[in-house]
């Protein structure tokens, strides 16, 4: 009797803990549901009226949602603000990384095929691309060291492996600048490798310049009167012209 009565408390607590992690993943489930659906909500209004005119009150209202209640998933409007500049560099990031990733051949062919691929998700995103790219928010700034930091590295870390690849080739020598290294560049360099020329890091650099302006031009519309049906033909002449300085090999 002693015995069955142990098994059942054990079966007991197996089906209670079953149970538990059930209901946890439901809430687990449910959360996540509600915080996209808060992001998605924030994204609608900052197309129409601008990110620093985003109001959790606003939010809440067009989900459905007491102020109050959406406070239990955001604690004021800059953590939602981080939270949306968070995925749309993370979805820039995974973007740029599945072009280099499709790109077949040789460096300079992965480097343009995840150029190519950051500009069409800012074009197809372009409010995302404002929300991190475009005017400062006033009253808003990232956390340091925090998520906004590590997701727009891994957008940098991925055209600076092509770079870093083709040097380890031999078939990428960075020019000489004319003009002592300034402290950041010579950080950046002794992250990647304490043997890498300091002289990579402006020329990676000036490249992203060089193709996020052209980027930027465009989201922005400030190509349209003169290549207003013909947008990429005057792009790819600019990216061959970007490849062939840059000479990656």
């Amino acid at each position: 009797m002693r015995t069955l009565f142990a098994m059942s408390r054990v079966f007991a607590l197996c089906v209670g803990s079953v149970h538990t992690d059930e209901v946890t993943t439901r809430r687990a489930r449910l959360r996540a549901a509600t915080i996209q659906e808060i992001k998605e909500a924030a994204l609608t209004q900052i197309a129409e009226v601008g990110a620093p005119a985003l109001s959790l009150r606003g939010v809440a209202r067009a989900i459905g949602m007491s102020p109050a209640g959406l406070y239990r998933y955001y604690d004021g409007r800059d953590a939602l603000l981080t939270d949306l500049i968070t995925d749309a560099y993370n979805a820039l990031a995974d973007a740029v990384e599945n072009g280099i990733a499709r790109g077949e051949g040789d460096p300079t062919e992965r480097f343009a095929a995840g150029i190519r691929a950051y500009r069409q998700w800012s074009v197809d995103h372009r409010h995302e691309f404002l929300l991190i790219f475009g005017t400062p928010i006033p009253g808003y700034a990232a956390p340091e060291g925090g998520p906004t930091v590590a997701a727009h590295r891994r957008m940098g870390q991925a055209f600076f492996s092509i770079g870093v690849e083709a040097w380890r080739r031999g078939t990428f020598r960075p020019i000489d600048v004319d003009r002592p290294p300034t402290l950041g560049e010579a950080q950046v360099a002794a992250e990647i490798d304490p043997d890498l020329p300091v002289g990579l890091v402006p020329v990676m650099l000036g490249a992203w310049a060089h193709f996020h302006g052209l980027v930027t031009l465009e989201v922005l519309g400030q190509l349209h009167w003169v290549y207003p049906n013909e947008p990429d033909t005057f792009f790819e002449t600019e990216l061959s012209r970007l490849l062939d300085g840059l000479a990656l090999g």
